[in-house]
This record gives structure tokens, C-alpha cells and sequence, in this order.
């Protein structure tokens, strides 16, 4: 039994994010009800990669889900969801501030049909503060939380991280979040509204970089993929791309020079301890280092250094990544049969959880797939639901 069995999420969210909550919660057992604008459906829907007009990318987000297409702006649409949210333990959204308002959905209209409801909101901002009402995406949170300004090369521009770091760790925190709400709802009864920002997602991974700002009024520059209280904590070429080495002590030092055959910079005074490495790594250590990993591949590096017991791992390509037994081993590559695509392959489960492991039920719904099959379990008749969908206030796949 997957733990979040019996619970039943009304589901707003598109894109990415939020999106990403909810197929979390879906992975572990809750009910997931999406509820997508009819003759559009979520954003993502239309995002590459796309097969036979079918994206991928909605695919994976939206796994385990079911779809409900439905005009929410409508008298007809918004008396449908209230029904469905009264029967609900969460509602999570992720618009614009103030979208759900203006619809009529907001957390106290909400409550009043379901006092107990989990309210579940993010969005660029957050629902307070002077930048509330802006649109956030996320490159551009990215920038503004300075995330992009700690990450490149000292010599280079500010850089975005390869991957949508802002809607992953929002999407984790807003399902964290919601889980813990639902255990205040378990010891009280009582439900209440979650407010998710990207932006403080974002600061919130900066480290130590807003402590040490505070101490010592400023903050070091970049530095690329170095350390500077480590050395060599790198990433150093090879004759087929690069490996991330981190050696953190001495004994360490010693240890890598045998395995690499650097006799000639073992005993060099220069680099005798971790403070001289440090005081001289880019004043020579990285080049005479290079010397040396530029003539062999990375994955003999790794080998040969693994065996020592130091950290290091070859720089995987995607593809090579996905290819790693470790991959395999852990089922963070599964086949998920979804009805638009066919099989495809995607991350699975990252919690792992002896007694109520996480599972992908099924793909990801078509649009309006179950708008029927919800419409009937709260009371509409066929004759009902057929001119809801002949007037447009909904849709059916």
C-alpha cells in the first residue's frame, strides 16, 4: 500500500512546478484530479519533446494523474469543482497571483465548501511582498535570487544552472509541504493554506553565501567548479572529456599523487599541505594536473582513483548517465506505458521507502480522459454531462 492511498487532490497546476508536486504525491497513492482549461489543457502539453503532436514532457510530470477539462471561469465550471473540492483534502494552484481569486476559487471561497481543505499555492513570488503580482519564471528567479551570480567561472557571466533548479526545488518543498499539512490535519482536523515561492526556493540553496555576506560583508567571487578551501576539488580534463576529483586532506593528496604516478608534485613544497594547494592552484597545480589527465580517458581516471577510495567520477554525458548500472539499480530510468506515446522512458521514484514504496500507476491522462467519470461520481447525469460538453463548459477525450 502506497501511503497516500484515499487522499484526493484538486489539482491546478501546469507547467513544471507545481506539476512536479502533484505527480509526487500521485507516485505515492494520492488521487490526483487535474483540472485543465478546456481546448487547451496544461502548458506543458505543448512542450518538446513532441511525438505524433504529443509532448513528452507532459508525460512525465503528469504520470498517475487523471484529467478533467473544464471551462473553471464558467458558473457551470466553478459549481463542478466545488463539488469536487468538497470532497477533497487539497487543492494545490500555481498561477498567477491572484488568478484563483478572480475566478472565484480562492482559499476562502474554497474553505466554505470544504472547511478542512489543504490549500496549496506557488508561484514566482509568493502570495506577499512588494513583488507579488509579477510573473516569475525561471530563469529569471534564477538571476534575481542570486543563484546565476555564485554559479560560472570567475572570468565569465553570471550562469544559469543547466537544469529548471527554481520549479524542482519549489516542486519539492510545495510536496513536502503539503505532507506535513496533511499530518497537522491527521492531529487537528484542521486544514490550512500553503504559500510556495520559487524565489525563496532559490535563496534558500545559496549556502552559506548570505551568512558570510552578514559576517564579512561581502561574499567570494565565483569560482567555476573549484573550491577554494580544497584542493584540487575540480573538474580537470581528460582525452575525452572531463573528471570531478575531490581531495580534502593531505593523506588524500598523498594517496592521488601515487595513484596518477605524480611523484614529481607529491613532495613539491608548494603543494605540500591543503593551504599551499589552495594558495597555488591556479598558479600551476591545475596545469601540471592537466598535463597528466588530458592523456588518459575519464573513466580510467575514475576507475583507477575509485579503487583508492577518493572521490571522483568521470563528467557523464546524459546519455552515459542513464547507461550507469547505478541508474539502472536504483529504477531511476523506468518504462511508463502512457495512452498518447506509447512506452517512454523516464526518471522514476526518488524516495525510496521500504515499507510504502512510491510506484508510477499509469501514464499520464489525455485531455479530459476522466471528465465524465468525475462528473458522475458527484451526481451529474448522462443527459447532464452530454450538453455540459455541447455548451463548452467541458470536454471529454
Amino acid at each position: 500500500m502506497r501511503p497516500l492511498e484515499g487522499i484526493k487532490v484538486v489539482d491546478f497546476t501546469q507547467a513544471h512546478a507545481g506539476s512536479l508536486a502533484t505527480m509526487i504525491l500521485a507516485d505515492f497513492g494520492a488521487e490526483v484530479i487535474k483540472i485543465e482549461r478546456a481546448g487547451v489543457g496544461d502548458l506543458a502539453r505543448y512542450w518538446a519533446p513532441i511525438k505524433d503532436g504529443n509532448s513528452a514532457y507532459y508525460a512525465y510530470l503528469n504520470r498517475g494523474k487523471k484529467s478533467i477539462s473544464i471551462n473553471a471561469s464558467s458558473d457551470e465550471g466553478r459549481e463542478i469543482i466545488k463539488k469536487l473540492v468538497a470532497e477533497a483534502d487539497i487543492v494545490a494552484e500555481n498561477f498567477k497571483f491572484g488568478s484563483m481569486d478572480r475566478m472565484g476559487l480562492s482559499y476562502d471561497e474554497l474553505k466554505k465548501v470544504n472547511p478542512e481543505i489543504i490549500y496549496a499555492s506557488l508561484n514566482g513570488f509568493g502570495q506577499n511582498g512588494p513583488f507579488k503580482e509579477v510573473i516569475g519564471l525561471d530563469l529569471q528567479l534564477q538571476a534575481m535570487s542570486g543563484l546565476m551570480d555564485r554559479t560560472g567561472f570567475p572570468d565569465g557571466p553570471p550562469t544559469k544552472v543547466g537544469a529548471a533548479m527554481g520549479d524542482q526545488f519549489s516542486g519539492h518543498y510545495m510536496a513536502t509541504a503539503i505532507m506535513m499539512a496533511l499530518i497537522h490535519k491527521k492531529k487537528t482536523g484542521k486544514g490550512q493554506k500553503v504559500d510556495i515561492a520559487i524565489l525563496d526556493s532559490l535563496f534558500s540553496i545559496l549556502e552559506a553565501a548570505p551568512v558570510t555576506k552578514c559576517l564579512r560583508g561581502d561574499v567570494p567571487p565565483r569560482v567555476g567548479n573549484s573550491y577554494p578551501s580544497i584542493s584540487p576539488y575540480d573538474t580537470l580534463e581528460t582525452k575525452d572529456g572531463y573528471v570531478a576529483v575531490g581531495i580534502s586532506t593531505d593523506r588524500q593528496w598523498q594517496k592521488f599523487c601515487d595513484a596518477l604516478k605524480l611523484d614529481h608534485l607529491k613532495e613539491d613544497p608548494r603543494y605540500i599541505n591543503n593551504e599551499k594547494r589552495g594558495d597555488n592552484y591556479e598558479l600551476g597545480l591545475k596545469d601540471a594536473l592537466e598535463d597528466v589527465t588530458k592523456k588518459m580517458s575519464k573513466f580510467d581516471i575514475e576507475k583507477i582513483l575509485r579503487e583508492k577510495r577518493l572521490a571522483c567520477g568521470a563528467v557523464y554525458t546524459v546519455k552515459e548517465a542513464m547507461g550507469t548500472d547505478q541508474v539502472k539499480e536504483r529504477e531511476m530510468l523506468i518504462d511508463v506505458e502512457d495512452k498518447a506515446l506509447g512506452k517512454v522512458k523516464m526518471p522514476g521514484v526518488v524516495i525510496k521507502m521500504e515499507k510504502t514504496p512510491g510506484s508510477v500507476s499509469h501514464g499520464a491522462p489525455l485531455l479530459g480522459e476522466h471528465s465524465e467519470e468525475y462528473l458522475s461520481k458527484i451526481g451529474y447525469s448522462a443527459e447532464k454531462i452530454n450538453e455540459l460538453v455541447e455548451n463548452g463548459f467541458i470536454e471529454r477525450a
